[in-house]
């Protein structure tokens, strides 16, 4: 079938910006993907400026593109632009045999088993975080988590005690990401984009290495130009400048002191490639690390406060979790109780549904291909939303409705695999998924281990880069009598 006969979403401007403006505001951003949500169809077409855009939002099509069809399509131009200035040529939005040859250097460093030494790490910073909290205190359990997680992310992936400059990095990320969600839905990216398609589709015609040269300078050249327009720009380069020089300082500082350490930092420094016996650069290890760092806390801490703020609000739910860690008997949780804390992971992952953090992404097809039975046309941009994806009525019923218990082994096993996406799939799934459940399953278990807690305030999403809680989730704590807890 032709591309045309893909149904068009309603509610398009014709007056050039097609559902440009939805996209680009946040308050209706969520409203539009609604819609798509309810749309019966599983693939619909978008109207926007600069070329052809469909939004696909059902398991059967994403698994075309994640695995049947993967070779056929990469990140699209607008992800890899507006992320360029934060994460570079990251394993986030890197592509080719850049891509390939630096998911298996890093691979091995996020092996299950090595993953699972972390799990004490976890469980200290979080109780580092905790240590700080007052009886009946009101606290923005999203500021909190921030801090337990980049805590994490400071210590297992670079042995970096981050937990006393959270407000200052959390500060500079929060700017470098509101700035990649500003600027990833703007008349000037799209531009820019289709620019980037006419150069993409002249040399495929082309098919001369000539031509591949000369879009790579094309690209060299509309980075440097692309933060200069405004106030926020500025802001945003003087975040990364930030963000630049800790990092700079935490790769000179192990450098210095080259004693083996059993972080991701000391792996990266000495990874090579088996068949050129090459390392990274210092600029492919600068964009690596920020990538890590930046995908390590925020997407966690993000789903921990969204978990928490629901548990807080259902006592039925409350009191099971409650009991689930209560079964300890004060222990200490660690990676050898997770099977004992099987409800505060589905706990974990329903929070990854209704909320996910990356909750937006998009792919762009680099030849003609074929999807759900219509034709793609090269360079159209394909838009996947897990928001949308996770909120369709006939894959999860009630969708706006927080029960951990879809998670069930027997609920999972009769769901399609490609039905929760939080992490992406396929080839490209996130190499840290297996890292951010445990971490995921180990804080709430400390934290109502720790502390009952009490909602203060409601809250709603506020769609930027992540989907951060607009009031950052207040919540009154309570200690608990740490004196029951063992060591």
């Amino acid at each position: 079938m032709h591309y045309k006969e893909i149904p068009m979403l309603e509610g398009a401007s014709w007056l050039g910006a097609g559902h440009l403006r939805e996209f680009a505001q946040g308050d209706s951003r969520l409203a539009l993907l609604d819609r798509i949500a309810a749309h019966p169809a599983g693939m619909v077409r978008i109207a926007a400026p600069g070329g052809r855009t469909v939004v696909v939002n059902s398991p059967e099509t994403l698994a075309q593109i994640y695995v049947e069809h993967a070779k056929d399509f990469e990140k699209a131009f607008l992800t890899r632009h507006s992320l360029a200035p934060l994460a570079g040529n990251g394993l986030f939005t890197a592509e080719g045999p850049l891509w390939r040859s630096q998911r298996k250097l890093m691979a091995p460093m996020f092996q299950p088993s090595l993953i699972a030494t972390y799990a004490a790490d976890m469980i200290a910073c979080t109780d580092r975080a905790v240590d700080t909290w007052q009886n009946g205190q009101e606290i923005s359990m999203a500021e909190q988590t921030t801090h337990i997680t980049m805590s994490v992310a400071g210590k297992t992936l670079f042995d970096a005690d981050t937990f006393s400059e959270a407000d200052e990095i959390g500060h500079a990320l929060t700017i470098a990401l509101d700035w990649v969600s500003d600027n990833f839905v703007t008349a000037p990216s799209f531009v820019t984009a289709l620019s980037n398609g006419i150069l993409r589709r002249l040399a495929t015609k082309l098919k001369s290495p000539l031509s591949d040269k000369l879009l790579a300078k094309a690209d060299a050249l509309i980075y440097p130009n692309y933060l200069s327009r405004n106030a926020s720009d500025a802001a945003m380069l003087a975040a990364i400048a930030k963000l630049d020089a800790y990092v700079a300082t935490m790769i000179a500082e192990r450098r210095a002191n080259p004693e083996a350490k059993g972080d991701l930092l000391t792996s990266l420094l000495s990874a090579h490639d088996d068949e050129t016996q090459t390392r990274m650069s210092d600029k492919q290890l600068r964009d690596e690390v920020l990538t890590l760092f930046v995908a390590g806390h925020e997407t966690t801490a993000t789903s921990l406060a969204w978990a928490l703020y629901y548990l807080s609000r259902d006592p039925a739910l409350y009191a099971k979790a409650r009991a689930e860690v209560d079964a300890l008997e004060g222990k200490t949780p660690g990676r050898a109780d997770l099977p004992r804390l099987g409800f505060l992971l589905r706990v974990f992952k329903e929070s990854l549904r209704i909320m996910p953090p990356v909750y937006i992404s998009s792919r762009q097809a680099w030849t003609d291909t074929e999807l759900a039975g219509f034709e793609i046309p090269m360079a159209t941009a394909t838009i996947i939303s897990a928001y949308a994806l996770h909120h369709r009525e006939d894959l999860w019923p009630e969708p706006k409705r927080f029960d951990p218990d879809r998670f069930l082994p027997e609920a999972e096993a009769q769901r399609h695999k490609f039905a929760w996406i939080p992490f992406a799939a396929g080839s490209r799934v996130c190499i840290g998924n297996h890292f951010a459940l445990m971490e995921g399953q180990l804080i709430l278990a400390r934290i109502l281990q720790r502390a009952d807690l009490a909602a203060a305030q409601d809250d709603v999403p506020a769609p930027q880069a992540t989907l951060r809680p607009k009031h950052g989730v207040r919540i009154r704590v309570t200690l608990r009598d740490n004196a029951k807890l063992a060591s």
